[in-house]
Order: structure tokens, then sequence, then C-alpha cells
């Protein structure tokens, strides 16, 4: 399950993270920032989970990849 911190600095200054949104997943949740915390993102980075896959493959799939 995926969730979002925010953080809301004194000066108006807004920081959001996913966790638990592997890889491209993550980016799903931009416009979800932006419609609850009523602001246009303007800088992002990605976290080590963007590089992470998505889904795990059982032993039996990772196997027939590899053949």
């Amino acid at each position: 399950m995926a969730k979002i911190q925010i953080r809301i600095y004194p000066n108006g200054e807004i920081k959001a993270e996913t966790h638990g949104a592997k890889g491209k997943k993550c980016l799903q949740y931009l416009s979800v920032i932006e419609k609850l915390t009523n602001s246009v993102i303007e800088d992002s980075e990605f976290t080590q989970e963007y590089l992470e896959r998505e889904e795990m493959l059982d032993q039996g799939e990772e196997e027939s990849v590899m053949a």
C-alpha cells in the first residue's frame, strides 16, 4: 500500500514523499499531491523506490525470464 507524507513549513513551502510506490507507479501520485495541497509541483526527485521493480517475480517466473 502506498502512502504520501506531506510536510508544510511555516514559510509555506510544501514537501511531499511517496512511500511504497515502486517504479513509475509513484508518478501517478503527483497529481494527487497537487490536489491535496492546492499547489503546483515545481521540483521533484526520485527516491530509491523509483529504481525498484513494481512487482517482484516469484522464483518460477524469474527462472523463465532468465532462460
